[in-house]
């Protein structure tokens, strides 16, 4: 008796299901609430069929978070902040979905539609979802919950947290041109001043050459010049070891050359 209450009242439940699913089908195709001219037909028309992970599902309803990336900064003894804009910020899509039974959208046992949909939520990286009024997203998945009631008999009510993903851009090398530039006019300036020096040392080398040249002509004047004032000295020192008068003459003389001791004239 209690297993055909429990079908009574699970079959009472997907009937209110569908009773308000086909509610709602009725005022769109009607045009309730649509305004700007577009039909109900229309308005279905041009919606996509939601799926995530290429998993489709119904939805109930959406929220889209958007917004910019600000960060407040406060600094003492000022009434008014400053907000630094650092860009868009990611957009946050929240979903309420479901899964029915043999439903239009994708069929088979809500428990196996139920369960491929975990095996996509809990797998790694970023995913594909279609929204009925977005499109094709690439986003990661932030949280999954599944609700199972009694009275909605063979259904089960999803909701999605996604945040928008972005492709992983890595840094690329650029030839820097103003450190080229740089570089380029270093090399000039040393190869320059290498010139430079290479030129004044060439001259420098021939100016000392000819400096040396003069510098040994004169040392050989200079050695010679010696030599002759030598013989001249030694000339008068024989003179004056003679004998007689010419001893006695030239004693004297050669004293003021450099003797020292005295002459004693007989």
């Amino acid at each position: 008796m209690a297993n055909v209450l429990n079908r009574l009242q699970a079959a009472a439940g997907a009937a209110r299901t569908g009773v308000a699913v086909a509610q709602n089908l009725s005022g769109m195709f009607a045009g309730n609430g649509l305004g700007g001219g577009i039909t109900g037909a229309q308005w279905v028309r041009q919606l996509r069929r939601a799926s995530y992970g290429g998993v489709p599902f119904g939805v109930l309803g959406s929220q889209i978070v958007v917004g910019r990336r600000n960060v407040v900064h406060e600094y003492p003894y000022k009434d008014r902040v400053w907000v630094e804009d650092m860009g868009r910020a990611a957009r946050r899509i929240q979903i309420t979905g479901f899964l029915v039974e043999n439903g239009a959208y994708g069929g088979g046992p809500v428990i196996q539609q139920r369960d491929q949909l975990i095996g996509i939520c809990e797998s790694a990286g970023a995913k594909t979802l279609v929204h009925p009024t977005l499109g094709t997203l690439n986003v990661s998945l932030m949280g999954t919950s599944f609700d199972e009631r009694w009275d909605q008999a063979r259904m089960f009510e999803v909701t999605f947290t996604f945040i928008e993903a972005g492709d992983r851009v890595f840094p690329t090398l650029l030839p820097d041109t103003g450190d080229g530039v740089r570089t380029a006019c270093s090399l000039a300036d040393a190869a320059c001043g290498a010139d430079f020096a290479g030129a004044v040392a060439s001259a420098l080398g021939a100016g000392a050459s000819v400096v040396s040249m003069a510098s040994s002509t004169a040392a050989t004047w200079g050695s010679r010049a010696q030599a002759l004032a030598d013989d001249a000295t030694n000339l008068m020192h024989m003179v004056g070891t003679l004998e007689g008068a010419y001893g006695r003459y030239f004693g004297g003389r050669t004293r003021g050359v450099g003797q020292t001791a005295a002459t004693t004239i007989a």
